[in-house]
C-alpha cells in the first residue's frame, strides 16, 4: 500500500496518468515534464521523475533526442507486419498492469523517469538513475593497517560488487529481497552454495520473508528483527564495514546480508568468539593474531568482572588481599567521604561520559578529550579527595579492557552487565559477584542465533573446533585441513 486514503478511490492494479499524478501532487519533488512530439499529427508526452535521483544530464542529452528520434521514424517507417505502428515498448519498459501501485512509485523513486503517451496505452519508464552516493572508502569501524581500504557504502550495487570483486565464482549466490511495505528497502542476501549448510539458508529467507513491517532504515533495525530473542544483552548477528571479512564469513559457511543505505554487512550465524575477531586477523602474522585475540578474551573478562570482583575484595572480603596491599588501599582512603561501591561507580560513570564524548565529537577532537580529560578529571578528583589511586587505577584499567573489544554493540552490552555484577558484588561481596558472573555465564548459554549455540564451539564442546576458533591457525597449515 501507498497511500491508505486513496485505497478506496484507486484501483493500484489499473491506474491512470491522472491517478498517478493525483497521489503524486503534495511530492513536490517529483518533477513533471511534457512535450509535443509530431506523429501523425500532435502526441502528447508526459514524464515524470524524481528531482535528484536521476542524471539530468542523460535526460537532456539521452531520453529527449530518443524520442525525437522515435517520432521521426513512426512517420517515415511503414506499419509493421501486424499492421501497427511501431511502440514505445521497443524502446521503453512497459509496466506491467500486475505491476502498478506501489511498484511503479517504487520504480519513481528509484530513479526512473515515468513515461505516458496520449495514443498509447499504459505507462513506461526509463532508467537514469543516479542516486546519491559515495565512493568506497576505508570503514570507519575497523582501522586497516596491512588489509584493503575499501570499504562499503551506501549503495546496495556497489557492496554486492565489492563482495562479488573477491569471489568470481558461480557458487556465491546473491537474492534481492524488498522489505518495508512503504520503504521497499532492498536487502540482499549472500551465501556460498556447498559451504553454507542449507538449514541455514533457509532459516536466513524464512526470517527475512517474514519481516513485515512500514520501513526498514537502518542495519541496526534489521539485526534486531532477525535475532532470535526480542530483548537480548549481546548482540547475536555480527556487523562488518569490510568486504574482505564477509568474503571470510561466507568461506567459512556464514551468511551475511546487505542493506541498502547501511555501510555494513550483517553475518550469521553470530557467536562471543566471531565478535572478539577483527578483520584485520588475516594480513597479521597468525603468532601476532593468536596473541591479540587472548588478549581481547582478558579484556572482556576484565571488562566485565574486574570492578564487581574488586569492590567484593576491598569492601567485604579484606581478609583476601595481602596484608601490604590491604595497608596501601587503607592508607589512601584516609578521609574519603563516599564508600567504595559509591567511588566506583562514580569513576565507572565518568569514564563512560568521556566514551560517549569521544564518540560524539569529530574524530580528532575525540580521541584527546577521551584520554585527556579522563586523566585531568581523574588527577582533580583525587586531589579534591573525591576517589582514591587505587579506586582510579581500577576503573581505568577497566575502561581500557572495553577498548580492546571490537564490537561496538558488544562494548555497549559489556558496560551494562558491568553494572550490573558490580551491583550483585556490592550487595552480597564475594558471593554476589559469584552469583552475577555465573548468572551472566548461564545467560549465554541459553542464546542462541539461527540456531546455533552463541558459545559454539565452547557449549558445546568441540575440541577439534576449540582451537582454530581461539587462535590464528597459519594458512599452510589451514590448506593442509582443508585438503585433508
Amino acid at each position: 500500500m501507498i497511500h491508505d486514503e486513496h485505497n478506496s478511490e484507486i484501483d493500484h492494479n489499473d491506474i491512470s496518468l491522472d491517478q498517478l499524478k493525483h497521489i503524486l501532487k503534495d511530492c513536490h519533488d517529483v518533477i513533471e515534464y511534457k512535450l509535443t512530439l509530431d506523429v501523425d499529427g500532435p502526441m502528447e508526452v508526459t514524464l515524470l521523475y524524481c528531482d535528484g535521483l536521476i542524471d539530468n544530464q542523460q535526460l537532456q542529452l539521452g531520453l529527449l533526442p530518443l524520442l525525437e528520434k522515435w517520432a521521426e521514424q513512426l512517420r517515415t517507417v511503414p506499419a509493421v507486419d501486424t499492421g501497427e505502428k511501431h511502440k514505445p515498448s521497443m524502446l521503453f519498459s512497459q509496466i506491467q498492469s500486475g505491476d502498478l501501485g506501489s511498484n511503479i512509485f517504487a520504480r519513481l523513486f528509484a530513479g526512473s523517469v515515468i513515461l505516458s503517451f496520449a495514443k498509447f496505452e499504459g505507462l513506461f519508464e526509463f532508467d537514469i538513475a543516479n542516486q546519491p552516493g559515495r565512493t568506497p572508502e576505508e570503514s570507519v569501524l575497523e582501522v586497516s593497517i596491512r588489509g584493503p581500504r575499501d570499504g562499503f557504502v551506501e549503495q546496495l550495487s556497489t557492496n554486492v560488487a565489492l563482495v562479488r570483486m573477491r569471489l568470481k565464482t558461480p557458487d556465491m549466490h546473491v537474492e534481492y529481497r524488498k522489505i518495508g511495505t512503504e520503504s521497499l528497502t532492498e536487502v540482499a542476501l549472500l551465501y556460498m552454495e556447498g559451504k553454507a549448510d542449507p538449514k541455514l539458508v533457509i532459516e536466513a529467507r524464512r526470517r527475512l520473508d517474514n519481516i513485515d513491517i512500514p520501513a526498514l532504515v537502518g542495519g541496526s533495525q534489521l539485526e534486531e528483527l532477525l535475532s532470535d530473542r526480542r530483548f537480548s544483552l549481546f548482540p547475536l548477528v555480527e556487523f562488518v564495514g569490510r568486504p574482505d571479512y564477509v568474503v571470510q564469513s561466507l568461506l567459512q559457511g556464514k551468511v551475511a546480508i546487505l542493506l541498502h543505505g547501511s555501510p555494513s554487512a550483517l553475518i550469521a550465524p553470530g557467536n562471543l568468539l566471531l565478535l572478539i575477531k577483527s578483520p584485520e586477523d588475516a594480513h597479521l602474522p597468525f603468532y601476532y593474531v593468536s596473541l591479540e585475540r587472548l588478549l581481547r578474551l582478558v579484556g572482556l573478562v576484565l571488562s566485565i568482572c574486574l570492578p564487581g570482583f574488586w569492590i567484593a575484595l576491598s569492601a567485604f572480603n579484606t581478609d583476601q588481599i595481602p596484608f601490604t596491599l590491604l595497608a596501601t588501599i587503607t592508607m589512601s582512603r584516609i578521609g574519603l567521604p563516599l564508600s567504595a561501591t559509591m567511588e566506583m561507580f562514580l569513576m565507572l560513570t565518568m569514564f563512560e561520559l568521556f566514551r560517549e564524548a569521544g564518540v560524539r565529537l569529530p574524530r580528532a577532537v575525540g580521541q584527546t578529550v577521551s584520554v585527556v580529560g579522563g586523566l585531568i578529571v581523574g588527577d582533580a578528583a583525587i586531589r579534591a579527595g573525591m576517589t582514591s589511586p587505587t579506586m582510579l587505577v581500577m576503573a581505568a584499567v577497566t575502561a581500557v579492557s572495553t577498548f580492546t573489544l571490537v564490537n561496538q554493540s558488544l562494548s555497549g552490552s559489556v558496560s551494562i552487565i558491568r553494572y550490573l555484577v558490580l551491583i550483585c558484588s556490592s550487595v552480597l561481596g564475594i558471593f554476589g559477584f559469584f552469583i552475577g558472573s555465573f548468572a551472566v555465564l548461564i545467560y549465554m548459554c541459553t542464546l542462541e542465533s539461527f540456531g546455533r549455540s552463541y558459545l559454539y564451539p565452547v557449549a558445546p564442546m568441540r575440541l577439534k573446533e576449540l582451537l582454530p576458533a581461539l587462535i590464528q591457525m597459519p594458512w599452510k597449515l589451514k590448506s593442509t585441513r582443508r585438503n585433508k
